[in-house]
């Protein structure tokens, strides 16, 4: 088994989402060197030495050499007009739209409107959930809008869930502020004019001066070109996907060494991805805190005498473990220069076996395992 490796504690974080300056930040504090960068070109190496290039906050191309990289992109919104059918106007505005004439108003020191502003936010409207995300959102503009404001505002929804930190208060806080709650059912219907939107239910018809639809959010558009890149999983959502085998930890890729923070792989308010970027940074320092990397106890060899380069290690290895290489003399005693076969990464390997499964000419054995699984299993048999 080989000595445990010295590693230099730098870090690359990908992306410009809020979370990704919140990571980067604790990992300073921790004592880390950060890179940051906002477009990823290429990734080579393994965990400890990762080799990327990149383009950093300042536009400027850079070859990095680190350790761990931490993913933090964020996601994509969008306005639905297709399902929602009504483009945004005079009367109907996305959620984004009422959050900047807010924040402008609270800029430009306005005073509170003195007029008698009706609103409606309906969430979940088309058959399309609203994200935990933009529900989170909803509320809070929703509220402001009550306190800010003054307005008379109407939350409708179908099925409204308060399962995030704090979701449960808030929703008692705005009845008490005055917003008024409304289920709504398939019957519902949406008309917006020039001068007003009306909401007809179960319950009858309202007339607003404005209605507010929440934006979708998506994966971003190079989110599988990264996970091509990086060699990580997607979720069959389109996002990156975390996998824990070993440890029961969010945001742990299934690459050793590659972490994801935030909405870039999870849908969570604003204030959990910030919260999730500490966990993000509580992973890399988990990994990387003592300055060096030990191989797991048991790890993935290669007979190289026996690969024949078919590339199904190379295929079915989930943590992108292994790669085809030339030798170098003496590599594991049984390798001499010139030879072309299937090497494991000690560091990047973690021991599951699937390789060792699916090699056709059993090339390849677990090493540190005192004996099979099947045997390990096995009763004792008394004498």
């Amino acid at each position: 088994m080989s000595e445990p490796t010295p590693i230099e504690k730098t870090v690359l974080v990908l992306g410009s989402a809020p979370e990704a300056e919140r990571v980067a930040c604790e990992l300073a504090t921790l004592g880390y060197e950060v890179w940051r960068a906002r477009e990823l070109a290429s990734l080579q190496g393994q965990v400890g030495a990762f080799t990327a290039q990149v383009v950093d906050d300042g536009g400027v191309a850079r070859t990095l050499n680190v350790a761990a990289l931490v993913v933090a992109t964020g996601n994509e919104r969008y306005y639905p007009a297709e399902v929602y059918g009504l483009a945004p106007s005079a009367t109907v505005w996305p959620l984004g739209r009422m959050r900047a004439w807010l924040d402008e108003r609270i800029a430009a020191e306005e005073p509170l409107s003195t007029g008698n502003l009706t609103v409606a936010m309906v969430l979940d409207w088309g058959g399309l959930p609203t994200s935990r995300e933009m529900a989170a959102e909803a509320l809070g503009v929703a509220s402001r809008l009550r306190e800010e404001q003054g307005a008379e505002v109407y939350l409708f929804y179908r099925d409204l869930r308060v399962d995030s930190p704090g979701f449960e208060a808030l929703t008692r806080q705005m009845r008490q502020q005055g917003v008024l709650f409304a289920r709504y059912g398939e019957e519902a219907r949406l008309a917006a004019e020039d001068d007003g939107a009306t909401i007809s239910y179960i319950e009858g018809q309202i007339r607003v001066d404005l209605l507010v639809l929440p934006e979708a959010v998506r994966p971003r558009a190079d989110t599988a070109w990264l996970a091509q890149a990086m060699k990580v999983h997607l979720g069959a959502d389109g996002y990156f996907e975390d996998i824990n085998i070993h440890q029961v930890r969010s945001g742990i890729s299934n690459r050793k060494g590659i972490f994801f923070a935030g909405r870039c792989y999870m849908d969570c308010p604003a204030g959990e991805a910030l919260a999730d970027a500490l966990q993000a940074a509580a992973n890399v320092d988990a990994l990387l805190g003592r300055g060096y990397l030990e191989p797991e106890p048991v790890i993935a060899h290669v007979d190289s005498s026996k690969c024949v380069r078919c590339l199904t290690c190379v295929r079915t290895c989930p943590h992108a473990a292994v790669e085809v290489v030339e030798y170098p003399v003496g590599r594991n005693g049984d390798a001499s220069a010139g030879v072309v076969a299937a090497l494991v990464s000690e560091l990047a390997c973690q021991g599951c076996g699937a390789c060792v499964g699916n090699c056709p000419v059993r090339a390849i054995e677990l090493v540190g395992q005192a004996l099979p699984a099947w045997m390990q299993a096995a009763p004792a048999v008394s004498a």
